[in-house]
């Protein structure tokens, strides 16, 4: 179980710890943009244009994965890097729960805590599963969190 906390009260920032491993999400302020540091490996996301849905990360400079939201009005993502494929998807219509599967089996299941609360576990499924390719899938879920709550303070 990876466990996900924000790095302060009102953060959108995380720590990640679990099953190994260690990371830490950095949001630009003001973008969908930002670093990410997965087991001591500095990483750069990328956002393609404010509404192009589609997301890079890279490592010195080398793209190593991509990420396409399927469209505006849904919670689903497909991510792509030289581990494999990877779905993104909201567990239901209305909860903030997301599923990460590769080729229709679960791979990792991403939950917050409790309906109040930012801070989330990620319930890895899969062995196999690259711990860069999850906390890539969490960058995007806290985007898309991050967004939902922007949107209701509007």
């Amino acid at each position: 179980m990876i466990r996900c906390k924000p790095k302060s009260l009102c953060s959108w920032n995380f720590f990640l710890e679990g099953d190994g491993h260690r990371a830490s999400l950095e949001f630009n302020w003001l973008s969908e943009q930002g670093s990410i540091v997965a087991d001591g490996a500095p990483l750069e996301v990328h956002k393609h244009g404010v509404f192009s849905g589609q997301w890079t990360l890279s490592s010195a400079g080398q793209q190593i994965a991509t990420a396409q939201k399927a469209s505006a009005f849904t919670r689903t993502f497909t991510i792509g890097s030289l581990e494999g494929s990877l779905v993104l998807r909201a567990a239901s219509p209305f909860g903030r729960s997301f599923r990460v599967e590769r080729s229709g089996r679960l791979v990792a299941f991403i939950a917050p805590v409790h309906l109040l609360t930012r801070r989330a576990t990620i319930a890895v499924r899969d062995p196999d599963a690259d711990f860069t390719q999850i906390a890539f899938s969490f960058w995007l879920v806290v985007s898309t969190w991050r967004r939902a709550a922007n949107n209701s303070n509007s």
